[in-house]
């Protein structure tokens, strides 16, 4: 009835049945629908009345450019802070850097992005509140999926990185007269890297 519509006749509800095998037994659609979805047919959308494939493939490229992005603005925001807390452990800088991550993660997502919409896009005026074509239409959906994440990975950064810097092989790069920077960046980073990028692949 829903894809007929309130007004249908019940022959016309049939007829939608057998168009969509909605006739046959449950394990039969099944079997069905699994045949030829390993042969990469999803079927028909009820909505569009076009290929599931074909609309997959129309929207997937914006799909990924705003997952990549998503994840570079978390990667941008986190590891910084993540880093600098580290380096501070137990200082004022640290406690508030922990502070603005269970923050960051009790924010809703929707509501973010609802207030960018609403100073950047109608306030302000800079951004466009939806659609696609440009890079501009990109940075609001970017900065709100980046958000999401970053509490998450700048807790993730700061542990693994204080782990990391109370090692031995870090000791023994202090020993050597290395540089804060080279300590950081090249030995202690290297390795709290790993869980990151598990976490962050998922």
């Amino acid at each position: 009835i829903s894809i007929a519509g309130p007004n249908a006749s019940d022959a016309d509800i049939q007829q939608i049945r057998r168009a969509y095998d909605l006739d046959r037994p449950l394990l039969a659609q099944f079997v069905n629908w699994a045949s030829h979805a390993v042969t990469g047919d999803l079927g028909d959308s009820f909505f569009f009345k076009e290929k599931v494939t074909k609309l997959l493939a129309e929207r997937l490229p914006i799909t990924l450019t705003l997952g990549v992005l998503g994840m570079a603005v978390a990667l941008l925001i986190s590891l910084p802070l993540g880093m600098l807390a580290a380096l501070n452990e137990g200082r004022l800088v640290d406690r508030l850097v922990l502070v603005v991550a269970t923050l960051g993660q009790a924010v809703p997502s929707f509501w973010l992005a609802l207030i960018l919409m609403i100073v950047f896009g109608l306030h302000l005026g800079l951004l466009p509140i939806s659609g696609t074509g440009t890079w501009q239409h990109l940075v609001m959906p970017s900065l709100v999926l980046g958000f999401s994440a970053v509490p998450a990975l700048t807790r993730l950064t700061r542990s693994g990185m204080v782990r990391a810097l109370a090692s031995d092989y870090v000791r023994t790069a202090r020993s050597k007269g290395l540089s804060l920077a080279s300590i950081v960046l090249k030995h202690a980073l290297r390795n709290a890297a790993i869980p990151i990028v598990s976490i962050a692949a998922v």
